[in-house]
């Protein structure tokens, strides 16, 4: 399968790559840098140069894979309306293309604030709707592509806030 990875040199990204490419997948990383390009290609991985706000490679990302892994986050903590903005809006260009495919869209979410005095799980609906919330009300967003034919029905992987970039489990 032919995946299109933005944050693919980040923390959970990195990772991510690993896997799949070991698992003999195709995999497409988003770069916003020539060194992100560069770790990107020394591990067999196909680049796009772009980034959160390159909707245009965003949406050719997309269009030319089998599905979507989205890890890729601004994380402007002096200007977070900016890094919502830019999230709801990735989201939507993702949602956009890959609606009426099944192609499988997925990307990471966090699971604080869900559940008030006991663990989270994925059946907790995230407190944050719309494009004012916390990363513009991504997760709910992307749930609402389901319902247009975009794959899977669970679009959304939660991580603690303490997850490790590893997926070997040696570590």
């Amino acid at each position: 399968m032919r995946v299109f990875v933005t944050g693919a040199t980040g923390w959970i990204g990195s990772a991510t790559v690993d896997d799949l490419l070991r698992s003999g997948h195709e995999v497409t990383g988003l770069a916003r840098s020539e060194s992100s390009a560069a770790q990107l290609e020394a591990k067999g991985a196909d680049v796009l140069r772009g980034d959160l706000d390159d909707l245009d490679s965003l949406r050719k990302g997309a269009d030319a894979t089998e599905g979507v892994i989205h890890l890729a986050n601004k994380h402007d903590w002096s200007n977070p309306a900016n890094s919502n903005a830019a999230e709801r809006a990735a989201i939507e260009t993702i949602g956009e293309v890959l609606a009426g495919s099944d192609r499988p869209f997925v990307f990471a979410s966090g699971v604080a604030g869900l559940a008030a005095g006991r663990p989270a799980t994925e059946d907790d609906a995230s407190p944050h709707v719309g494009p004012e919330s916390l990363r513009g009300g991504a997760e709910n967003r992307a749930f609402d592509f389901v319902d247009q034919g975009c794959g899977p029905s669970r679009p959304v992987s939660r991580r603690p806030s303490t997850a490790s970039a590893t997926t070997d489990s040696s570590h």
